[in-house]
């Protein structure tokens, strides 16, 4: 093989794992949309909002996700966090597909998975993810208590 077609199969492979590492941080942290299925599990709380996370015990980044998951929990009433270290349930991680840690489920009150977050979440999507589900139920409620008052 000559020199020149070394160099362009050599660069042609630094371009593709550059722009596959640049496709996956773009989407490394971001809120997905949940598969609605239901979550059971003994760690769960009775909250309208359940942000679940999994780390492990070598997780870097599961601290300061782990801070700021219980600080927007601590922000919203109805809301709670659980942490599970996979590093012990090993299981879960095969039955909630947790391919990395951190992985965050939002869930709703059913237990229904809203929301799901591969990676350090970025603070603003989970907000607006937590947002969008206690929202949602209170309009909801909103528009029963309305037409149930209208019918009275």
């Amino acid at each position: 093989m000559n020199p020149a077609a070394t160099l362009a199969i050599l660069f042609g492979l630094v371009a593709l794992a550059t722009l596959l590492g640049l496709i996956w941080r773009a989407a490394n942290g971001r809120v997905s949309a949940g598969d609605q299925s239901l979550v059971s599990l003994p760690e769960l709380p009775d909250a309208r909002v359940t942000l679940l996370q999994f780390s492990t015990d070598v997780c870097a980044p599961c601290v300061p996700t782990r801070a700021l998951l219980g600080r927007i929990a601590d922000e919203n009433d109805g809301v709670q966090h659980v942490d599970i270290d996979l590093t012990h349930r090993p299981e879960l991680a095969t039955r909630f597909r947790v391919l990395q840690t951190p992985t965050t489920l939002v869930l709703d009150s059913r237990g229904a998975v809203r929301a799901r977050i591969g990676g350090a979440p970025r603070a603003a999507e989970v907000r607006a993810a937590v947002a969008g589900i206690l929202g949602a139920r209170t309009d909801a409620a909103a528009v029963a208590n309305a037409s149930g008052t209208a019918t009275r």
